[in-house]
């Protein structure tokens, strides 16, 4: 299960943009300036509180989904909980904490630690757990009303890894059509191969072209939709062996995920890099790799 879906993610960042648009901010450029004053993270608050369907964006219109008369934290955790990808992942969390005379504690291993960090954090932040004595400490007990007793079935975990792929695809389709109108614009014959339909261990998504003097040639193209602050991905075995195959003909196209957008991304902020071994294994000054060696992101 994946912890990264609060990465960068505060209780008072949330609070800060839902306070905003409740204050008659409705229009999202003015939403984003008042939000961007004072706080951090915006791309990734706005994304987080569309995914968790407490607001929804249509046109440049941000309106209020959840109208229930209640807190904005309540408003927040009983949305997570209805969310299956958010919910999962807490209740995966919170079922390591065990009774300890009446207080539910936690002591994970360094490896674990580390890979739930960002929701460790954002309850943290939230004030929902605690850190004593190398202990995580739960103190708002509500919590494990909303989560530690769920359950969820194969099929809604399914549905879970459906729709993380489906982001994916549409990372993907963004970039063929953007792709394809680039090199008609070079050259009216040459065509865009989506790959990536018919065999999922090329090691890329799609082949393209691009200028090389006065001729064309074959670039290959993986897509990874990434968050705007850090462009952090995953890169498997295959697509590495592929990047060193091809050099400079291999490209990384990392898509920033916005869900304020109509298209879902912000093509604006796209990130391309070939020769992958030396634009980043080898430029550890601008880029992360974490201990498996193939998960990255960019530094701030």
């Amino acid at each position: 299960m994946s912890f990264e879906l609060f990465e960068n993610i505060e209780l008072k960042n949330l609070k800060t943009l839902y306070q905003i648009i409740e204050k008659n901010f409705k229009y999202l450029d003015s939403v984003k300036l008042q939000y961007s004053r004072h706080s951090a993270y915006l791309q990734e608050t706005l994304n987080f509180l569309v995914d968790a369907n407490l607001i929804s964006i249509t046109d440049n219109y941000i309106k209020i989904s959840d109208q229930t008369d209640t807190s904005i934290e309540n408003k927040i955790f009983n949305n997570i909980a209805k969310n299956l990808k958010y919910a999962l992942g807490l209740k995966e969390y919170l079922d390591n904490f065990i009774n300890v005379n009446g207080k539910y504690k936690f002591r994970p291993d360094a490896l674990y630690n580390n890979l739930t960090s960002d929701l460790r954090n954002f309850l943290i932040s939230s004030n929902k757990i605690t850190y004593e004595n190398e202990e995580y400490i739960i103190i708002d007990n509500k919590l494990l009303d909303l989560f530690k007793n769920k359950e969820f079935s194969p099929e809604q975990l399914q549905k879970i890894l459906e729709n993380k792929s489906k982001i994916g695809f549409e990372a993907e389709k963004l970039v063929v059509k953007y792709e394809t109108e680039k090199i008609k614009s070079l050259n009216q014959g040459l065509e865009i191969d989506y790959v990536a339909l018919r065999d999922v261990s090329a090691g890329y998504d799609i082949k393209s072209y691009e200028a090389d003097g006065i001729n064309y040639k074959e670039i290959f193209i993986e897509v990874k939709a990434v968050s705007k602050s850090n462009y952090k991905f995953h890169l498997s075995v295959q697509e590495n062996q592929t990047a060193n195959k091809f050099l400079d003909r291999y490209y990384l196209y990392l898509l920033p995920v916005d869900h304020s957008n109509p298209e879902k991304f912000d093509y604006d902020k796209l990130l391309r890099i070939n020769n992958v071994n030396k634009s980043i294994f080898q430029n550890k000054k601008d880029w992360i790799i974490e201990e498996d060696g193939f998960v990255i992101s960019k530094k701030k």
